[in-house]
C-alpha cells in the first residue's frame, strides 16, 4: 500500500534543518551523522516533489515551497512534543499549555500576574506563540488563544476576560501645553487611534457630545503599546483601554486629562475549541484567567 505521509525521520530531521538553517546542527540535535540528515531531506524532496531546501553561503536555506510547508507542519510537530512531554510526566494536570496572544495584553496584563499562576498551578508550563491575525483560525499546535475583537470567532468558545472599558491617556507636558480641561478640546489636538478599534473615538465622541467628524483624522497603529508609547511622547491623545494603561497612570506617565470613560463592544477574549475544555492544563489556567479578570 503507498504511503500518503512521509515519514516521522524525514519530518523530523527537515524540521531541525529549517529551524537551524544548518545540516551540521541538525544532526547534532537529532544525533545522527549530516549523511543521514542529508538522505532524509532528500528523501523527503522525492516524496513531496518539490525542492525544500537551497544552499546559502556556508549553510541552507528554505526555498519558497519549503518554508510554506514547514510552516503547515510545525505547528503539528510542536503539538506531537507537548502530547509527548505531558504522557511522559504521568499527571493529568502537568504539561505545557500552547498560548497565543495579542502582544500588549500578554506583556501588559498578563505576564505581570503570572508569578500568582505559578503559584496556583506549578506543574504547568506555559509556551508562547504568535497571536493570530484577525481572521486566521486556531492552529493545530495552540491549545487556547487571546484575542481582541466582538468575541466572535468561528469555531472556538471565547471568555470575555477584559478591556471594554476606554479612557483618554496623554502626557502631563501635552496636557499642560494645550490646556486640556474639557472634552471639546481634545479634537485639537493630534488623535491617536488603534486599526483594530476603528469605533472607539467615534463611541467617545458621541458620548461627549462631540461631532464624529472631529474626531476621525490621526495616526493609526497597529498594537496599542505603540499608541500608549505615542501618548507617552507627547506626539498626541490616545483611546485604550483602561487595563493597559494601569501602571502608566500609577506612575503618572500619562494622565487622564477629561471626559468620563466609554464601554465599548470589543475586549480581550480567552478562545479555545470546545473540545479541549475539559483539558486539565486548559482548564487550569482558564479559571484563573477568568478569577483573575474578576478581581
Amino acid at each position: 500500500m503507498k504511503r500518503l505521509c512521509p515519514t516521522i525521520h524525514e519530518l523530523l530531521a527537515f524540521d531541525a534543518v529549517a529551524r537551524s538553517e544548518s545540516l551540521t546542527q541538525a544532526a547534532s540535535t537529532l544525533c545522527i551523522t549530516v549523511s543521514a540528515v542529508s538522505k532524509q531531506i532528500t528523501s523527503l524532496e522525492e516524496f513531496v516533489g518539490r525542492q525544500l531546501l537551497q544552499k546559502h553561503g556556508r549553510g541552507v536555506a528554505l526555498t519558497g515551497h519549503g518554508r510554506m510547508y514547514w510552516q503547515k507542519i510545525s505547528g503539528s510537530l510542536r503539538a506531537l512534543e507537548t502530547a509527548t512531554f505531558e504522557m511522559q510526566s504521568g499527571d493529568g494536570d502537568t504539561g505545557i499549555l500552547t498560548l497565543a496572544s495579542v502582544p500588549t495584553f500578554l506583556t501588559k496584563w498578563l505576564i505581570p500576574r503570572l508569578p500568582d499562576f505559578r503559584k496556583t498551578a506549578p506543574s504547568v508550563t506555559l509556551s508562547f506563540s504568535q497571536h493570530l491575525g484577525a481572521f486566521e483560525d486556531m492552529p493545530s499546535g495552540v491549545d487556547a488563544a487571546i484575542r481582541y475583537g466582538h468575541g466572535e470567532w468561528p469555531g472556538v468558545v471565547s471568555d470575555y476576560i477584559a478591556g471594554k472599558e476606554f479612557v483618554l491617556i496623554a502626557s502631563p507636558g501635552l496636557v499642560n501645553a494645550e490646556g486640556l480641561t474639557a472634552a471639546p478640546q481634545v479634537s485639537k489636538c493630534t488623535l491617536l487611534h488603534h486599526e483594530g478599534a476603528p469605533t472607539s473615538w467615534r463611541q467617545w465622541a458621541a458620548s461627549h457630545g462631540i461631532p464624529e467628524s472631529a474626531v476621525q483624522s490621526g495616526p493609526r497603529f497597529a498594537q496599542y503599546s505603540a499608541v500608549i508609547q505615542a501618548a507617552i511622547s507627547g506626539l498626541g491623545v490616545g483611546l485604550v483601554p483602561r487595563i493597559l494603561v494601569l501602571e502608566e497612570l500609577a506612575n503618572e506617565s500619562v494622565v487622564t486629562p477629561c471626559g468620563h470613560a466609554i464601554t465599548v463592544d470589543q475586549g480581550h477574549y480567552l478562545c479555545f475549541k470546545a473540545e479541549r475544555a475539559d483539558v486539565p492544563v486548559l482548564a487550569a489556567f482558564r479559571s484563573w484567567i477568568l478569577r483573575q479578570a474578576r478581581q
